[in-house]
């Protein structure tokens, strides 16, 4: 086992710890069901693992060192610690990508399904290729019924949702970004800022998506910056400068 647990974590993205607490629990649970009685399992000191069932007869509560070799091919514990691991690899990632939502993802269109949903190749963290869906709904109808977001193209999204679920049983990753979203507008309007101007406050209090976007702002932004948005959006961007603090 001292040999198997460095290329688990290798395999699912997870700590020594983190693969040994999730082989404690499967077995226990595996073998509790097997059993149908309470079985704790875990590891020695010398990282071997054990497994005890705990069994009430005549009011005394007896135990009993369990074999683990010979169940392992009675219980299917390789499938059910697959899937454990899988799980906890899934909800370790959506806790790292999570505090991300709201941000701006530049995407390739990797695909489209038959309700034109659209499969996004992104990035949120350098290096870690993940795939996102932009629901149609979270589309505008200027984009969704023209030639806009053919496969092959980068385009800006807003990062909406990152969470773990099971799709047909097998553990995944579901991360939703949208093309709609106010924020969207903010964001891409503060990417194109130079890193002396970020300091501007920026908020789009009204957006009719393919139409008109209003933002407010707090000094003025380069007209260079509005039209990129403007085409990246395929809309008019109205920056109006204001005096007073601009609440979010």
């Amino acid at each position: 086992m001292a040999t198997l647990l460095p290329a688990l974590s290798e395999k699912y993205a997870l700590s020594n710890p983190e693969v040994m607490a999730e082989i404690e629990s499967t077995f226990s649970a595996v073998l509790s069901r097997f059993y149908h009685v309470e079985v704790m399992a875990f590891f020695t000191e010398d990282i071997q693992l054990q497994a005890i069932a705990y069994e009430k007869r005549s009011g005394v509560i007896h135990q009993r060192l369990l074999d683990i070799p010979t169940m392992m091919g009675k219980t299917s514990m390789a499938r059910h610690l697959q899937h454990s691991l899988a799980k906890a690899e899934v909800i370790r990632q959506a806790h790292r990508y999570k505090p991300q939502a709201g941000t701006l993802l530049w995407g390739e269109v990797a695909d489209r399904d038959s309700e034109r949903n659209i499969y996004i190749s992104t990035e949120i963290f350098g290096g870690e290729q993940v795939l996102a869906v932009c629901p149609a709904n979270r589309v505008g109808l200027h984009e969704r019924h023209s030639r806009s977001l053919q496969i092959g193209e980068t385009r800006a999204f807003h990062l909406r949702l990152v969470e773990p679920v099971l799709l047909n049983g097998t553990p995944r990753l579901k991360i939703v970004v949208d093309r709609v979203s106010k924020t969207l507008v903010e964001t891409l309007l503060r990417s194109y800022l130079d890193s002396e101007r970020r300091q501007v406050n920026i908020r789009c209090v009204k957006r009719y998506v393919g139409h008109k976007s209003i933002v407010l702002v707090d000094r003025m932004l380069p007209r260079t910056v509005i039209k990129a948005v403007d085409r990246e959006l395929r809309e008019r961007v109205e920056v109006r400068i204001v005096k007073h603090p601009i609440a979010h």
